[in-house]
């Protein structure tokens, strides 16, 4: 068998996998009924909801032609995973603002066209739009500066 629309076939397989995931793990809670639910119904509904759409994605794939699956691109995956890492090991230690700045600067080497010059004037403006917004607006306890 071969398969037609590449990208269409592994989003719904994977998909397949997380409702199938969500049904099996749900299924050592107690169900309940639709008048009193259990803690394991709306896990294994939305499971199999998931696992439906999945198949509903994979099936035609096998029949329809598609794309192919794109390039897989490493660097921005890369990129993204140690600048959200950074922040949560700088945050603590370091406050909030000197984390956001790392988070934005390292998020940045993700895009290879963006300069260093434009990744720090996107990180300062960005970390004073974030303490206005969770700090002064929303009043968050955030540690702003290191602990000294």
């Amino acid at each position: 068998m071969r398969i037609r629309s590449q990208k269409d076939f592994w989003c719904g397989a994977i998909f397949v996998a997380i409702g199938v995931a969500f049904m099996v793990v749900a299924s050592e809670y107690r169900m309940g009924t639709a008048a009193r639910m259990g803690p394991g119904f709306f896990p294994t509904l939305l499971g199999g909801l998931l696992t439906a759409l999945g198949l509903s994605l994979a099936g035609p794939a096998l029949i329809r032609d598609g794309e192919a699956f794109p390039r897989l691109h490493v660097r921005p995956m890369v990129m993204l995973l140690a600048s959200i890492g950074a922040f949560g090991l700088l945050l603590v230690p370091f406050g909030f603002v000197a984390a956001a700045i790392v988070l934005t600067i390292v998020g940045g080497f993700a895009d290879p066209d963006l300069r260093l010059v434009e990744s720090v004037g996107l990180s300062l403006l960005l970390t004073a739009f974030s303490v206005v917004v969770f700090v002064l607006l929303l009043g968050l306890p955030f540690n702003l500066w290191p602990n000294l």
